[in-house]
């Protein structure tokens, strides 16, 4: 009978004990809320922890929807101390209400959690710029990460968290991972111009110039009205020796901005490069002629700009080389008289520089070789009095 009773009395108290371990758990939720209500956070924090980890109150959507609004307060309040205390707030407020909504089957509290979700994906999104400004790359990439992590729990896509992953990659200076998310960012519709321009970019940086043009031009294709795009269309293939299809790129640019001078003044570079090319292939007729259209294109270029630099100074290196050609053309004659006389136009060539070139150093007057090419034509002509100023000018720089 003692053995019996024995067994029956243990097994009572084993029963009594299981309920009020539960019991325990459940006086843990309440008083987390309690804290919570009382706006007792990190305590609060303290008593719904235990309570997640119980196979009977971890199971139920209330204690993570507590748990998401601890930790919400927490990550979203102005105490710094507190913030310190949990780094992970927010991290554990967005956990807490996805779990809390994968639990809550009735969907009794759906509006509560995904209103609460909400304001957590833009906090995280805001959370991400503040880190992004305060270049602190690593930790805005995560922020961005857990904004579209909400996003994708509602079949929704954040492409504005994409994107600023995108430029959070691309100022860390990770060239792979920054082109991956900026190509998302396309494929899911966020397109841009600028985006084409970043990545085209980060191949250029690479040296990769052909990926460079490649995606410049599906840029275009998307985007075919933009300026900036049609501008860096043109340098790419300037920079890669493409000449014929910079040239076109050029008219195209110019139709879009006839007011852009420099687009004429790139446009007589083109020229001046095809000149100096049939130069030497021996072709003359070429060669003047493509100098003519060099001028023509730097002309237009001051005629939309009369300020701009570089035609004026263009323009004059067009004559000193259309004068170094003539010069040597001059060393190859043997007769005296027949060398002076070809020597006195290549001279007329040469001096037709210098109205440019003295524009150019009165629009800029510390360009050294501006003043260089001054002395020389100034010595060309005998004046002496220019030709120290000018010497005295370059002393100084």
């Amino acid at each position: 009978m003692r053995t019996l009773l024995t067994t029956a009395l243990a097994t009572a108290a084993l029963a009594l004990a299981l309920p009020r371990q539960a019991d325990a758990q459940n006086v843990n939720v309440t008083n987390a809320f309690n804290h919570l209500r009382s706006g007792e956070l990190a305590q609060a924090a303290e008593y719904i922890e235990p309570a997640t980890q119980d196979a009977r109150t971890g199971a139920n959507e209330k204690t993570w929807r507590y748990r998401g609004d601890i930790y919400k307060q927490i990550a979203l309040g102005d105490d710094p101390a507190l913030k310190q205390q949990f780094p992970d707030a927010l991290d554990k407020a967005i956990e807490s209400y996805l779990k809390a909504n994968e639990l809550d089957k009735k969907g009794s509290y759906k509006r509560e959690n995904v209103q609460a979700l909400g304001t957590l994906q833009v906090a995280s999104l805001n959370g991400g710029n503040d880190a992004f400004t305060a270049k602190d790359y690593d930790r805005a990439i995560a922020m961005y990460g857990q904004s579209e992590r909400i996003a994708k729990a509602f079949g929704q896509v954040d492409t504005n968290a994409v994107f600023n992953s995108a430029l959070a990659y691309d100022s860390k200076g990770d060239a792979a991972n920054a082109i991956k998310r900026y190509r998302e960012a396309i494929d899911l519709g966020y397109k841009k111009p600028e985006i084409y321009r970043y990545i085209a970019n980060l191949h250029r940086k690479a040296g990769d110039e052909e990926a460079a043009i490649a995606i410049t031009q599906e840029g275009r294709a998307a985007f075919p009205d933009d300026k900036e795009l049609i501008l860096d269309h043109m340098t790419l293939l300037l920079n890669a020796g493409r000449s014929d299809e910079a040239e076109v790129v050029v008219r195209e640019a110019q139709a879009k901005d006839p007011g852009n001078a420099a687009l004429y003044s790139v446009e007589g570079g083109l020229y001046d490069k095809k000149a100096t090319d049939a130069a030497d292939a021996g072709d003359e007729a070429a060669m003047y002629g493509w100098y003519d259209k060099a001028e023509a294109a730097y002309t237009k270029s001051i005629e939309v700009d009369p300020t701009l630099f570089d035609a004026y100074f263009n323009i004059g290196v067009l004559y000193n080389n259309r004068a170094a050609y003539e010069y040597e053309k001059c060393n190859k004659i043997k007769s005296d008289k027949d060398y002076m006389v070809c020597k006195g136009k290549a001279d007329e060539v040469y001096l037709k520089a210098r109205p440019f070139f003295d524009k150019a150093h009165e629009l800029r007057a510390d360009d050294r070789q501006t003043i260089q090419q001054l002395m020389k034509l100034y010595a060309k002509i005998g004046d002496q009095a220019k030709y120290d100023a000018l010497k005295a000018e370059l002393d100084k720089l």
